[in-house]
C-alpha cells in the first residue's frame, strides 16, 4: 500500500466532492442528534428514506468520480493504483457515513448521561442489518455505472425486476397452502434470510472489483451485478417459500442450537376448547361473539382474499393449544404450525391449513390461531365418516431472566439486557422502556409493570446464533399501557434465553375438535344449538348502576329486607351474583346490598384504581349513595383486605365485619413458588362440553359430575359469561385487572381494627373423593396432593393467630368439611355466624375468642 498515492487520491476526492460529502456527513451526524434529542417527532418517520437516499449518491459521486478509464489517464497520475483507488474511496464512504455517527454518539450521551461502555458500544456497533444488506449493492451499481443518473436507472430496473413485476403473478397464499413466508421474519428466524443474502453481495462485490479494475471488463461486471440481486433475493425467500419448513427448521436447530438444551419431552399440548369456536364466512359480519373471542384469543382476523376466496359457506374457526409441564415461569414461541386433515383411508393428508398469522399477541400462555376451511373441503370432509385433525407446532422454549428497572428516566446497566431506562410518557398514560443491548444478546427482551405479568409487551425475537449478529446491536423500544394499574416506581425486564426446540404434536377426532355429534358444524341445524341455550338470573333482587369515579360505575344488587343493613362483597373474579342464594336468606332479618368490584362482571372497568384504598373507598361512596350510615361489612376470599382497610381507617360507618375465608395475609403470596409449581402439577380439568353450555339445569349437573359446587345461576352468567356462545366459561374479570388487584396488597393491619370482626376459616375435609380426572392409583398425584393440603393448612394456622393476635375484639370460627367457597359448601353455618356475630354486635366479645362447629 503507497499511503502518499493513497492520501493524494483521498484528498482529490473530498476536494472534489467536498459539498456533497460535508453534506451527508452533518445528516448522518445529525440524525444521531435528532434522534437523542427528539429534536423533530416526526424525523423518525423520514429518516430512513432521507438518509438512504443522501448515501446512495454520496456512494454513486465517490466511485463515479474516477470510471475505470482513469487508470490509465488521470490528471494525478498514471496508471492509478487499483489497491489505493479503491481503499481512498471505502475510507471516505466510511468516514462519511459510520465514523460522523459514531464521533456524533461519542459527543451526544455522554452529555445526556450515558456510560462510556454504552457509549462506546453505541458508536462502533452496526445497528441497522437492512443497511448493510443495501450497502454493496450500491456500491457494486455505482462501479458499472458512469453517472448517477445511470446509476438511479438501474436501481430503478432493480426494483421493478424485484417487486413490481412479480406482484401480479405472486399473490397471498389461500388457507389451503401453508408456507412460512415472511412470518419467518417475525418468528425471531429470519436470519436464515438476511444473513446469507447479506454475505452473498458483500461476496461478490469483491469479483465485481476485480472484473472491473483488473479486468475492465464492464459487461462481465454488469451480469454479475445481475446475479448478485438474484442470488440474494433468492437467499431471502428460499427458507421462506421455496425450501420445505422442515428443512428451515433442522438448520435452525442445528446451528442456533442452546449450548445447553433443556428437557422438553415432559412438556406436552392441550386442547383448551372442547370445540373449536366456529361459524360461517358468511357470518362474520353478524357475530360480533365471534368477533370477541377472536379478539380475546389475540388472532389477526382473516383477510378479504381468506373470505373471498374460501366461499361464504366456508368454515372460519379458532384453535388454543396449551402447553403444559413447562419450566415455572417458561415460555415458547411459534415459529411454525400445521393443521391437517386425514382420513383413515389416506396416508397424506386431505388438506393442509395455513392460519391467519403463524405469531399471537398473546400473554395467556396458550398458543392461538385462526384458520379458514373452505366450503369445498367442508363438504368433503363432513361425508367422510371419520375424520382426523393433527396439529403440529414448531416451538422455541425461552427461558427468562428477570430484573427490576426502576421507572426514573435514567440509563441503568442491566445483566443480560445491555442499557434500559424507563420513564412515564408526558401525557401519564404509557411507560417508554428503551434498552440497548451492547454485547449482550438475548434472544427476545419483553418488559411489565412489575407484578402484573398481563401487560407484559415484547420486542422482536431474534433466535439467530451469535455468530451471525456480532456486528449488530439493535436498540429496542417497548411501551407498557396503562400504568395506573401498577402501584409500583419500577417495571420488571426481562431477557428471554433460549433453551430448546421442541416439535409437539396432537390429535383431535373430528372437524373442530371432536366427532360433528359433539361438535357439529356451524353451517348444519345442530351447529346452531348454542343460540337455542337458555339462561336467566332469576335470583330476587334489584340492580342498579351507581357511579363511584368519573367514567366507573359499579353493579349493585339490592336484596330488599328490613333491619340492620349488611352489605356484602364478593372474592377476587367473583360478582355480587356470587350472593344470589345467601343474600335473600339473609334479607329475612338484614336490608342487604351486594356490590360487584370494579374491573369485574358488569360494573366497570378501567384501567385504574384497585388498590385496596381506592376499592375501599368504593364501597364507602356506595354507601353514601344509597345513605346507608352503618352497615355490617362482610366480605369473602380477597374482599378481607378491603374489610380491614375500612375497619381501621372508617370504623365509624361500620358496627362489625365478617370475613368468610378472608383474613389472610396475601401480601406474600407471589413468593410462593413451591405451592405454584405444585399446582401446576396436577392434572388438567377436562374443557366444557358444549351440551354443558345449554342451560343452568345441564351445567349444574356437570360441575356435580366433577365434584364442583353448584354456582348460582346469575354468578355463571355474570362471572363465566355463561350465556355467551363462544366464550363461555372465560372469566369476565380479565387477566391484568386480577393481577393488579394482588400486586397492590400489603400485610393487613389488624391492629387498627378496633370494631367487633368475626373471621370464619374454611377447613377442608382430607377425605374428600378426589376429582373424576384424577388417577387414584397415581402415588406421586397424592403425595403431591398431601404436600398442598400441609402448606395450605400451615399457612392457615399462621394467619388464624395473626387475627387473633392483632384484632382486639375478634372472634375466630373453624368451619370443618368446608371449602374456600363457604358461601356455597356451607350456607347453613355462614347464615347461622353471621346471625349470631350480629345479634350479638351490643355485647361484648372477648379477643383472640375461638368457636367450633
Amino acid at each position: 500500500m503507497n499511503f502518499s498515492i493513497f492520501g493524494a487520491i483521498l484528498r482529490k476526492d473530498v476536494r472534489s466532492l467536498y459539498p456533497l460529502v460535508l453534506l451527508a456527513t452533518l445528516l448522518f451526524a445529525g440524525d444521531v442528534f435528532l434522534m437523542r434529542l427528539e429534536l423533530i417527532p416526526v424525523w423518525s418517520i423520514f429518516r430512513f428514506p432521507v438518509l438512504l437516499l443522501a448515501g446512495t449518491v454520496l456512494i454513486f459521486a465517490i466511485f463515479q468520480a474516477d470510471a475505470p478509464v482513469s487508470q490509465v489517464d488521470d490528471w494525478l497520475c498514471r496508471p492509478v493504483p487499483r489497491a489505493e483507488l479503491l481503499t481512498a474511496k471505502l475510507v471516505l464512504l466510511l468516514a462519511a457515513v459510520y465514523l460522523s455517527r459514531a464521533l456524533a454518539t461519542l459527543v451526544i450521551d455522554p452529555a445526556l448521561g450515558t456510560s462510556l461502555a454504552e457509549s462506546l458500544q453505541k458508536a462502533f456497533l452496526l445497528q441497522d442489518q437492512l443497511a448493510v444488506l443495501l450497502l454493496p449493492i450500491l456500491m457494486f451499481t455505482a462501479l458499472v455505472t458512469r453517472t448517477i443518473v445511470q446509476g438511479f436507472v438501474v436501481l430503478i430496473a432493480i426494483f421493478v425486476a424485484v417487486f413490481a413485476i412479480p406482484t401480479p403473478f405472486v399473490g397471498t397464499p389461500g388457507p389451503l397452502e401453508p408456507a412460512i413466508g415472511d412470518t419467518l421474519i417475525f418468528s425471531g428466524l429470519g436470519w436464515l434470510s438476511v444473513t446469507p443474502a447479506t454475505l452473498v453481495p458483500i461476496c461478490l462485490f469483491a469479483p465485481g472489483c476485480w472484473l472491473m479494475y483488473w479486468r475492465r471488463n464492464a459487461l462481465a461486471a454488469r451480469v454479475l451485478l445481475g446475479v448478485t440481486v438474484s442470488l440474494t433475493m433468492l437467499m431471502v425467500l428460499a427458507p421462506m417459500w421455496l425450501v420445505p419448513w422442515k428443512a428451515v427448521y433442522a438448520v435452525q436447530t442445528t446451528l442456533a442450537a442452546p449450548a445447553t438444551a433443556a428437557d422438553g419431552q415432559t412438556i406436552y399440548l392441550r386442547n383448551s376448547k372442547a370445540c373449536f369456536p366456529a361459524t360461517r364466512v358468511r357470518d362474520l359480519a353478524t357475530e360480533p361473539a365471534f368477533t370477541v373471542a377472536r379478539q380475546s384469543a389475540s388472532v389477526q382476523d382473516w383477510t378479504g382474499e381468506d373470505q373471498r376466496d374460501a366461499g361464504p359457506d366456508s368454515i372460519v374457526f379458532l384453535t388454543s393449544m396449551d402447553p403444559r409441564r413447562l419450566p415455572q415461569d417458561w415460555r415458547v414461541n411459534v415459529a411454525f404450525v400445521e393443521a391437517q386433515y386425514y382420513t383413515p383411508a389416506n396416508t397424506s393428508p386431505m388438506y393442509s391449513l395455513r392460519p391467519t398469522s403463524y405469531t399471537a399477541d398473546s400473554n395467556s400462555g396458550s398458543l392461538s390461531h385462526a384458520w379458514v376451511l373452505p366450503d369445498t373441503a367442508v363438504r368433503r370432509l363432513g361425508a367422510e365418516p371419520q375424520v382426523e385433525l393433527r396439529m403440529r407446532y414448531y416451538l422455541t422454549l425461552l427461558e427468562p431472566h428477570d430484573f427490576s428497572l426502576p421507572t426514573d428516566g435514567r440509563r441503568h446497566r442491566v445483566p443480560e439486557l445491555g442499557y434500559c431506562s424507563a420513564r412515564l410518557d408526558s401525557t401519564g398514560g404509557q411507560i417508554k422502556v428503551k434498552c440497548f443491548l451492547g454485547f449482550e444478546e438475548p434472544a427476545q427482551i419483553s418488559a411489565e409493570l412489575a407484578e402484573i405479568p398481563a401487560t407484559r409487551v415484547y420486542g422482536p425475537p431474534d433466535f439467530s446464533p451469535r455468530w451471525s449478529r456480532w456486528p449488530f446491536s439493535p436498540g429496542h423500544e417497548l411501551t407498557i399501557g396503562s400504568p395506573r394499574l401498577s402501584q409500583k416506581d419500577h417495571v420488571t425486564v426481562t431477557a428471554w434465553t433460549v433453551a430448546g426446540y421442541l416439535d409437539k404434536s396432537l390429535v383431535l377426532p373430528g372437524i373442530l375438535g371432536n366427532d360433528t355429534r359433539t361438535c357439529p358444524l356451524p353451517s348444519s341445524a345442530e351447529g346452531k344449538h348454542f343460540q337455542q341455550a337458555v339462561w336467566r338470573d332469576t335470583a330476587k333482587h334489584e340492580a342498579s348502576s351507581i357511579t363511584v369515579q368519573d367514567g366507573v360505575q359499579l353493579e349493585v344488587l339490592d336484596f330488599g329486607g328490613s333491619g340492620p343493613p349488611v352489605v356484602l362483597l364478593p372474592g377476587l373474579g367473583a360478582t355480587a351474583h356470587s350472593y344470589d342464594e345467601l343474600a335473600p336468606l339473609l334479607a329475612q332479618k338484614h336490608r342487604v346490598i351486594a356490590i360487584t368490584r370494579r374491573g369485574t362482571g358488569y360494573s366497570g372497568k378501567p384501567d385504574y384504581g384497585f388498590d385496596t384504598p381506592r376499592l375501599a373507598q368504593d364501597v364507602l361512596q356506595v354507601m353514601d349513595a344509597l345513605h346507608l350510615e352503618q352497615v355490617l361489612l362482610v366480605g369473602h376470599s380477597i374482599a378481607g383486605d378491603e374489610l380491614t382497610w375500612l375497619g381501621g381507617h372508617h370504623p365509624e360507618r361500620f358496627n362489625g365485619l365478617v370475613y368468610l375465608d378472608a383474613a389472610y395475609d396475601r401480601s406474600g403470596e407471589s413468593g410462593n413458588s413451591r405451592l405454584r409449581e405444585l399446582n401446576r402439577s396436577l392434572p388438567p380439568e377436562p374443557p366444557l362440553p358444549q351440551e354443558a353450555l345449554r342451560n343452568y339445569q345441564a351445567m349444574s349437573k356437570l360441575l356435580a359430575e366433577r365434584g364442583h359446587l353448584p354456582l348460582p345461576e346469575g354468578e355463571l352468567i355474570a362471572f363465566r359469561n355463561a350465556d355467551k356462545p363462544f366464550i363461555a366459561g372465560a372469566p369476565s374479570i380479565d387477566s391484568r385487572t386480577q393481577q393488579a388487584i394482588s400486586a397492590a396488597i400489603v400485610a393487613p393491619d389488624y391492629a387498627a381494627v378496633k370494631i367487633p370482626a368475626l373471621a370464619v376459616y374454611a377447613f377442608e375435609d382430607p377425605n374428600k373423593p378426589l376429582p373424576p380426572w384424577y388417577d387414584a392409583n397415581d402415588v406421586a398425584l397424592k403425595a403431591t396432593l398431601a404436600e398442598i393440603a400441609r402448606i395450605n393448612n400451615d399457612a392457615r394456622r399462621r394467619n388464624i393467630e395473626l387475627f387473633r393476635r392483632g384484632v382486639a375484639r375478634g372472634e375466630v370460627l373453624e368451619l370443618p368439611n368446608a371449602t374456600h367457597y363457604v358461601i356455597q359448601s356451607n350456607p347453613r353455618e355462614v347464615l347461622e355466624a353471621i346471625e349470631k356475630f350480629s345479634a350479638g354486635l351490643a355485647g361484648t366479645s372477648g379477643p383472640g375468642s375461638a368457636t367450633h362447629l
